[in-house]
């Protein structure tokens, strides 16, 4: 069962906003869950299956 969201989405919103603008990606905590949210820009593409990672090959 899941629990309600300890933030609103405004404040979520207020929080990524205010981050944006001072350079950063902002860090959220909500108990003992630690929240990262990314700017898109710099966020990683899901690799597509059958990547080279899935194969285990590239690794030393």
């Amino acid at each position: 069962m899941s629990k309600a969201l300890a933030l609103t989405q405004r404040q979520v919103k207020a929080l990524c906003e205010g981050a944006r603008q001072a350079g950063y990606a902002p860090v959220v905590q909500i108990g003992n869950v630690l929240v990262r949210l990314i700017p898109e820009e710099h966020a990683i593409p899901p690799q597509p299956e059958g990547s080279i990672d899935d194969k285990g090959e590239g690794y030393f």
